[in-house]
């Protein structure tokens, strides 16, 4: 199909429509449309782009290496020149990466207030005084007060040159309290960049729109005149919507530009059968207007589903001011997608992945998902916020959190759920890593791994492996004078390098020292070199059971190699091994007598590596060209190939040596645990996973090599 337009006028039930490569610039809105399939033809790509191309004249402004255009609209929310997104002009400017890309996450982003003289309403900064504007009017980003979210507001009563200005006091009930620190005002760490003057376009890829003169101004990379490239502007916030009445629908290899989706209305009115697959969306969020008043108009835009029984799988999502994905329904599956880059001004409302709302109005309206196989890189705050009952959650990989969270957003986490609403979740065989807030020291703080926040009951935490974090790895609270029935479990964690923020370090804290809070709660087998009562090391309070932790535990002496992600128990660690006590329906892969303590059980014929899988296996474990491997080394692992039903294994002491058969071995499932011969000292040896699939094809894995000591 040529117009993509044309799915809304001809599509009916049971048809599949193919769109053949090309860019899309048009948005189709369906109602009442059931039963299609719009797919990519087999290898080009179709593109959904929520731009159209600017056809301008162009010409030289006072301002060297700034043109401008006459462009009769309302509002100029993005541009882009080449295929790149521009930024709208604004102060401290926007920082480049070493590729030349906009980097959001760098400290420099923000500018910092002094260190006295600031209110909830009023910013003092001695650098806005240093630049002799006067900045009433601007829009003011705002990451102010407890720093749980971003907000923006105008900027008034400014004077040129003045160091303070104000703000509307309408940021809801979070800002009216004071740092939980304790020694300073909350407001006196505050982040805030400004936007929406002409003075502040100083910099290649920088614009600003004049509504009311109806022009456009422009500094281009390179600072050369833009009609030598091509200038695009955002039109279209949803390249694909569906109503409530749509169901059925799957759309499969599709890439969407500088635009985003939405199925369903909202939580009363959800569509059904929503299925999204190997696809792309980039840029579906690039807007600097977060945090807006409930009467703004305009619409926030990132891929939304409000729908039941639906999946999101094997697709891409990046970069993006707002979340990667919004999904709300029952017995919804999220599963193996790559999420990174989004949430840049770390606002807890827009974490890249959300799936439902811990809000009473979502009660009996959304649970059951799946989530499992996705990584999620680079957020600007959290990473997933979790919400409502009988979730399952687990073999996720989470890495580099709170990446804009510079100086604030202390009291954040990367993989969130809370309240009575998310009973029977379950957080499991996660990878949490990379979590630092950026906050220089604080008793408290910094940014955790797991959290089950306020009110949380009936969670199960286990199997999970938490590194490299500014704050404790994990923490549970609880109702006050809990039920046997909302206990919550912790079980059989790991977690090391924690609480670098923290002058106590606190690897789990599980909230038992007020109002009898997980009292019938259970915390059993975990690893980790502190477990706390809450912050502070008070002590363990009263819970249903708490034995058989770990914690004279010593990452780099007791797990086997955790450089190369190989997190098992070492061979000789006596204190972990069959360390463990059973738990019914947890730990049900036991190598010995007794469960080991931690996530992972030696000798068991599974190394589970979570994240998103590849079409051929990947992930060697020994890495790829590893050196001084030891002789001892008794195991390979890798992480599977998506769908694959078994592995072929080839190892050699050669590389010719892996095209022979005599040299393979076959592992069914999710068995990927080859355990090595004795090896020889200084030698090279060299290793192959190839992918079995269901259809009986098998596809070649690369070929991976080694060298002992």
């Amino acid at each position: 199909m040529e117009s993509f337009q044309a799915v809304r006028e001809l599509a009916h039930e049971g048809d599949h429509i193919i769109l053949r490569a090309g860019t899309y610039r048009e948005a189709v809105e369906l109602k009442n449309k059931s039963g299609v399939t719009l797919s990519a033809y087999r290898g080009e790509k179709p593109v959904l782009s929520g731009l159209d191309v600017l056809q301008l004249e162009w010409r030289a402004s006072p301002q060297k290496n700034v043109y401008v255009a006459v462009l009769n609209v309302s509002r100029v929310s993005q541009l882009f020149f080449n295929g790149k997104p521009m930024v709208e002009a604004r102060w401290p400017n926007l920082p480049k990466d070493a590729n030349g890309d906009w980097n959001f996450f760098s400290p420099d982003v923000w500018s910092t207030v002094d260190s006295a003289g600031n209110s909830y309403g009023t910013i003092s900064d001695k650098h806005l005084a240093a630049t002799g504007w006067d900045v009433s009017g601007a829009q003011a980003v705002l990451n102010v007060g407890p720093q749980f979210f971003t907000f923006t507001r105008p900027v008034k009563e400014h004077a040129k040159g003045s160091a303070v200005f104000h703000y509307e006091k309408d940021l809801g009930p979070s800002l009216a309290k004071h740092d939980e620190g304790g020694s300073n005002p909350l407001f006196n760490d505050d982040r805030y960049y400004l936007f929406g003057m002409r003075q502040f376009l100083d910099a290649p890829g920088e614009y600003f729109y004049d509504k009311e003169a109806r022009k456009l101004f422009f500094y281009a990379p390179g600072g050369g005149n833009p009609a030598a490239g091509v200038v695009e502007t955002k039109t279209r916030n949803w390249g694909f919507s569906a109503d409530a009445a749509s169901t059925h629908l799957t759309l499969d290899g599709l890439t969407f530009f500088a635009t985003a989706f939405r199925f369903g209305k909202d939580p009363n009115h959800k569509s059904s059968y929503i299925v999204l697959k190997n696809s792309e969306v980039i840029y579906s969020s690039w807007s600097d207007a977060v945090g807006l008043p409930a009467d703004s108009k305009v619409e926030l835009s990132f891929p939304t589903i409000e729908a039941d029984h639906s999946q999101v799988v094997n697709t891409i999502f990046a970069f993006g001011s707002f979340s990667g994905l919004y999904i709300n329904g029952f017995d919804n599956l999220i599963e193996n997608n790559l999420f990174h880059d989004f949430d840049y001004s770390s606002s807890l409302t827009y974490p890249p992945l959300q799936v439902s709302r811990a809000t009473l109005a979502m009660v009996g309206k959304a649970g059951r998902a799946i989530v499992r196989y996705n990584t999620l890189q680079r957020s600007g705050g959290i990473q997933m916020q979790v919400a409502q009952q009988d979730n399952q959650v687990y073999m996720n990989d989470l890495v580099d959190s709170f990446q804009a969270c510079y100086g604030g957003n202390k009291d954040t986490s990367a993989l969130y759920t809370q309240n009575t609403f998310c009973a029977g979740t379950r957080l499991h065989h996660n990878w949490v890593h990379g979590a630092y807030s950026g906050t220089p020291p604080l008793p408290w703080g910094g940014g955790m791994g797991i959290r089950g926040d306020d009110k949380t009951a009936g969670l199960t935490v286990d199997h999970n492996v938490v590194w490299d974090l500014g704050a404790p790895g994990i923490m549970i609270k609880s109702v006050d004078e809990p039920t046997p029935e909302q206990a919550n479990l912790c079980v059989n964690n790991t977690v090391f390098h924690h609480s670098v923020y923290n002058d106590v370090k606190g690897g789990i804290l599980i909230q038992s020292t007020a109002a009898k809070q997980n009292i019938h709660s259970t915390v059993v087998n975990n690893l980790s070199d502190t477990i706390f009562g809450w912050w502070f090391a008070a002590p363990m309070g009263k819970l249903k059971q708490f034995s058989n932790n770990v914690q004279q535990f010593d990452a780099a002496r007791d797990l086997t190699n955790p450089e190369w992600l190989d997190l098992r128990p070492a061979a000789g660690a006596s204190r972990i091994l069959g360390a463990g006590v059973a738990v019914e329906g947890i730990t049900d892969r036991v190598a010995g007598k007794a469960p080991d303590a931690g996530a992972y059980e030696r000798g068991d014929s599974v190394y589970w590596i979570p994240g998103q899988r590849k079409s051929k296996a990947s992930a060697p474990i020994v890495p790829d060209h590893a050196r001084n491997v030891p002789v001892q080394r008794d195991a390979l692992m890798w992480k599977p190939a998506y769908g694959a039903v078994g592995h072929t294994v080839y190892f050699s002491a050669s590389k010719p040596g892996l095209a022979k058969p005599a040299n393979a071995k076959t592992f069914r499932g999710e068995d990927n645990v080859f355990a090595l011969p004795q090896l020889a000292a200084g030698r090279e040896y060299y290793w192959r996973v190839d992918a079995l699939m269901p259809d009986g094809t098998v596809i070649t894995g690369d070929s991976w090599s080694f060298s002992t000591r």
